[in-house]
C-alpha cells in the first residue's frame, strides 16, 4: 500500500510539474513572480503534508524537493511568451503608449529571440498597440494587445496561441 501511495504522489508531482512547465511555455505564467512563488510554496506544503500524513515521516524534505522542482522554471531559459508577458506587466495602465516599444526591446535584449512585431492600429473605438510573436515562429499568434486612450495604456490583453 505504501508503495502505491508513493508512486501516486510521484506521478502527481510529475503531472503538476508538467502542467506548470507547459503553462509557462504557453502563457508565460512564471512572469507573475510573486504569484508563481506562492503557488510553489502551496504545492510544496500540500505534497509535504500528504507525505507526512501517509508515511508518518518528515514531510519537510518532500516539501523542499517539490519546491525545488517547481521553482526550476525560474532557472530554465525563459520562453518568448514569458518575455512578452513580462513586457505586458511592465506596461500597466497609465503607461505612455510611446514607451511600449522601448519596454518590449528591453525585455528581448540579450535573448535568443527575434524582436516581436509591434504595430499600431485603431479597432473597436480604441487605439491599439499590438505586439505579436508571429515574427518569431510560423503560425504563432501569441500576442499582447495594449488598448490606448489619450496616449496612455488603459488596458492590456495577453492573447495566447
Amino acid at each position: 500500500m505504501k508503495k502505491f501511495l508513493s508512486i501516486a504522489l510521484v506521478l502527481s508531482l510529475a503531472l503538476v510539474t508538467f502542467v506548470a512547465y507547459v503553462a509557462d511555455q504557453m502563457f508565460g505564467v512564471v512572469a507573475f513572480t510573486f504569484g508563481y512563488l506562492v503557488f510553489c510554496l502551496l504545492a510544496a506544503a500540500a505534497f509535504g503534508g500528504i507525505w507526512h500524513a501517509c508515511f508518518k515521516k518528515s514531510g519537510l524534505v518532500t516539501a523542499l524537493v517539490v519546491f525545488g522542482v517547481l521553482a526550476a522554471n525560474f532557472f530554465l531559459p525563459p520562453p518568448s511568451e514569458r518575455l512578452l508577458r513580462s513586457a505586458m506587466l511592465k506596461a500597466p495602465p497609465g503607461t505612455a503608449a510611446s514607451a511600449i516599444g522601448d519596454i518590449v526591446k528591453q525585455q528581448y535584449e540579450g535573448s535568443p529571440y527575434a524582436m516581436p512585431r509591434i504595430s499600431e492600429d485603431r479597432a473597436g473605438g480604441f487605439d491599439r498597440v499590438h505586439v505579436s510573436l508571429q515574427s518569431q515562429k510560423a503560425r504563432s499568434c501569441t500576442s499582447a494587445i495594449f488598448l490606448v486612450e489619450n496616449g496612455q495604456v488603459s488596458r492590456s490583453i495577453f492573447s495566447p496561441d
